[in-house]
């Protein structure tokens, strides 16, 4: 059974039911189509990609909103990690130890400053 043939079974039954319908029944159906008229948004295509609802979309923009307040804070996390990641100040004291226990880092002995240094020390 396709929608015409469910349609034309279905009519008889609804026009027999709205004969039966009350003037305040009628009322309040006309209510509820007219608000149910107005909450609806013509379909909205998004870049030519795809079709959504427009309540759809006025939620969405809602969300990204939401999403962009709640990302802000996250954002400001790694700037900050970042510059503290960029301050080039050197704990003189760190690398010393690291010195002495031996653990530097192969980069310290491809410094060629690190290599006078050591030549100079001895």
């Amino acid at each position: 059974m396709n929608e015409k043939d469910f349609a034309a079974k279905l009519k008889p039954w609804l026009d027999r039911s709205a004969t039966q319908v009350g003037e305040l029944e009628a009322t309040r159906l006309k209510a509820a189509r007219l608000r149910a008229l107005d909450a609806y948004r013509e379909p909205v295509s998004i870049l030519g990609l795809a079709t959504v609802n427009g309540g759809v979309l006025e939620n969405a923009r809602y969300t990204l909103l939401q999403r962009g307040l709640m990302i802000l804070p996250l954002l400001a996390l790694v700037a900050a990690l970042t510059v503290q990641s960029i301050d080039t100040d050197v704990d003189l004291g760190e690398i010393d130890a690291q010195l002495l226990t031996q653990e530097l880092p192969p980069d310290a002995y491809l410094d060629q400053e690190f290599r006078s240094w050591l030549g100079s020390s001895r």
